[in-house]
């Protein structure tokens, strides 16, 4: 049962992560280029990966598996733009449902990938489970509500695909490696992709020199409380989905990551409005209740 309390603390721990990275993207840098935070993050993953060889020790792994564990950090690191454009507009419960494509791709991608069968019922379950964010999109009531809402929910699938082939990677080598081992990789080709990026974008650097001269202290609170404990959730998760069976490991944390975000978002935004940053009217928190209980049903279903 070690997968089961792993799944519970991740789905805690990243839907406040969610909280913080909207707080961040809307309060810190008010929208504008929230990306350029990856020098943070890139850093910090580059110094995690430090201190793996020295507690655990990294062992021998095949070269051209290196490459696919590095590709993996890669596609985490790239996954994280799309994210961060998204939630510019997004409140966190919104984004939470947006998240559950992830399964979805998964079993798609191992139906092509590796020939696994995709049953009548998980088709059902599909269908269900892109029903919940259409619901959240087309029950605004302003059209350009309605297109914002649109193009986050394109954001979030681009979001979706690249997490999803990122950890597709990860969990078929880690099967053959020890966990540090290949965890290490992961965060090596993580925070390189992370500093590059940020060196090649000149108006990243503007606006992280910017945030550093007028918040930093409060950026450097926000921003690191959210890498130790994102840190610790890529572990958990990660190490979750090697010792269980992948696909349910994956359901059971998104079914709990989308309880805890919808109730997370009530309650912070009742007692720190402008770090839950939710829209507690009447109309917007029926849609996200029913979208996240078809989103809920859709999940088991496919399990």
């Amino acid at each position: 049962m070690l997968w089961l309390f792993l799944c519970i603390a991740v789905a805690l721990i990243w839907s406040f992560s969610a909280f913080i990275d909207n707080y961040i993207t809307d309060v810190i840098f008010k929208g504008k280029k929230p990306q350029s935070m990856k020098i943070f993050n890139g850093i910090s993953y580059l110094f995690f990966a430090l201190i793996i060889p020295l507690a655990f020790g990294v062992k021998s792994i095949a070269i051209e598996h290196i490459i696919l564990l590095l590709l993996s950090g890669i596609a985490s690191s790239v996954a994280s733009i799309p994210y961060y454009l998204a939630l510019r507009e997004e409140e966190s419960t919104t984004a939470a449902v947006f998240y559950q494509l992830i399964p979805v791709i998964y079993l798609f991608s191992d139906w092509l990938i590796f020939g696994e069968a995709i049953t009548s019922l998980q088709l059902i379950a599909f269908i269900i489970i892109l029903t919940a964010p259409a619901i959240i999109i087309f029950t605004r009531k302003r059209p350009r509500s309605r297109r914002i809402e649109f193009n986050a929910a394109l954001l979030f699938t681009l979001y979706a695909c690249i997490s999803a082939l990122s950890g597709i990677l990860s969990t078929r080598i880690g099967e053959k490696y020890d966990f540090p081992s290949v965890f290490f990789y992961f965060l090596v080709g993580r925070g390189l992709s992370d500093v590059i990026l940020f060196a090649t974008h000149s108006d990243w650097q503007q606006r992280m020199k910017f945030i550093w001269r007028r918040k930093k202290w409060q950026f450097l609170f926000a921003e690191g409380t959210n890498q130790i404990i994102c840190i610790i959730a890529e572990f958990l998760s990660r190490y979750a989905l090697i010792i269980g069976v992948a696909s349910l490991i994956s359901v059971t944390y998104n079914v709990l990551e989308l309880i805890f975000t919808f109730a997370l978002g009530i309650i912070l935004s009742i007692i720190w409005p402008k770090f839950g940053r939710e829209k507690l009217n009447r109309h917007v928190v029926i849609a996200h209740f029913i979208a996240t209980i078809l989103a809920t049903i859709g999940i088991i279903l496919i399990r």
